[in-house]
């Protein structure tokens, strides 16, 4: 077991100064990708983005009942494929190990589903790969002992793809580096960022790539004169890579975010593009670099037509508060203590996490897509 320790933040300064010195300026994209995913010195790569409550805490870390309901939808999907023998749940971005904790110790308490259960973890932080397999090692408390891999040792395995499962990915499409793109009266034009004395700033030039140019007119996205919008054609090529993951079953993708129309409306001058630092929100996105998350809201749009080029069919989209209350989320309202109340309100309530987040659901293979999850919560009876 790995025992793999965070960095020091200051190693990616002198990174960061002599990619932009040469180039005398850098899309505000690959100023993210370094700061979040630098192989040793970046904020993700370091395991400050796991969700762990440094900066932020994501649905798992506020309550256990956000990981053993995700057990129960998907020990409902396993029995609609006719109970496989196999049955592969795979988690990306699995933060601290929170949630499979949670959803292990769950699916624990059917234990033929455990018997059937396959469970993997997606993690390229060796420093959140450590502290997951700590948290994890009790496999007598687990349905079944999880493993690790990479994106890229699942393609490149062609044993790797399952046959039947469902792939998750909670908190990760937000995290992706996004282009930031200006409308003027001259077209689109992105933001970079140069050097300013001991800090940085930014600065308009003309799109980094005919890809992105392309990706623009794909989506349609024009931005009126003096508008930003932040996208992030990475997320959707991550989403269109799923399909190879997967022959029948589904995807369950957890973030926030709107559909295009809402999120690159002109009324929305700044984007969404945000900082977060020690759970402060900041819009000063240059500031402690590798130290802070900087996170935007994901483009459902684009998201979901990427999914169906490839061989993926939209069984729905509700907010994380219905999707959770029709699984049963308050069918233990009443044992819980006060804290444990609250906490369990900011999962479900519509001014709070329950509102913020969405759960798109995908299917492939002809499966049946009345989930339990996408019902009407108010016609479901709790089991």
């Amino acid at each position: 077991m790995s025992s793999v320790e965070p960095a020091t933040a200051a190693a990616i300064e002198p990174i960061l100064r002599e990619a932009i010195r040469a180039h005398g300026a850098v899309p505000f994209a690959t100023f993210m990708d370094l700061c979040l995913y630098h192989p040793e010195h970046g904020y993700y790569t370091r395991g400050l983005g796991g969700g762990g409550g440094r900066d932020y805490v994501t649905s798992s870390g506020v309550h256990s009942a956000f990981g053993r309901l995700v057990a129960r939808q998907a020990a409902e999907m396993w029995r609609l494929l006719g109970g496989p023998r196999r049955f592969r749940f795979v988690e990306f971005g699995p933060g601290e190990g929170r949630f499979a904790a949670d959803f292990l110790a769950e699916a624990g308490r059917d234990p033929s589903f455990a018997a059937a259960l396959q469970y993997l973890l997606v993690e390229r932080s060796p420093v959140l790969r450590a502290r997951q397999e700590r948290l994890l090692a009790d496999g007598r408390r687990l349905a079944t002992i999880p493993s690790w891999r990479t994106l890229a040792e699942l393609e490149s395995d062609p044993s790797s793809l399952a046959t039947a499962g469902c792939l998750f990915a909670n908190e990760v499409l937000d995290a992706f580096p996004v282009h930031r793109v200006a409308g003027t009266p001259e077209g689109p034009r992105e933001v970079h960022v140069e050097l300013a004395g001991d800090g940085y700033r930014e600065t308009l030039r003309p799109l980094s790539s005919a890809a992105l140019s392309d990706y623009l007119e794909c989506q349609g996205i024009r931005p009126e004169a003096g508008q930003i919008v932040d996208v992030a054609p990475e997320a959707a090529r991550f989403v269109a890579r799923l399909g190879g993951l997967l022959e029948r079953g589904w995807g369950l993708l957890v973030d926030y975010g709107e559909a295009a129309s809402d999120l690159h409306h002109p009324i929305r001058k700044r984007g969404t593009l945000r900082a977060f630092h020690r759970h402060r929100l900041s819009h000063d996105l240059l500031a402690h670099p590798g130290e802070q998350d900087l996170t935007a809201h994901v483009d459902f749009t684009a998201v979901a037509r990427a999914a169906a080029e490839t061989g993926w069919s939209v069984a729905g989209q509700v907010s994380q508060a219905r999707f959770l209350l029709a699984l049963g989320a308050l069918d233990d309202y009443e044992a819980q203590d006060l804290s444990g109340r609250e906490r369990l309100k900011d999962l479900v309530l519509p001014d709070r996490m329950g509102g913020a987040f969405q759960v798109l659901v995908l299917a492939r293979g002809g499966v049946d897509a009345g989930l339990r999850g996408l019902s009407a919560p108010w016609r479901v009876r709790a089991s």
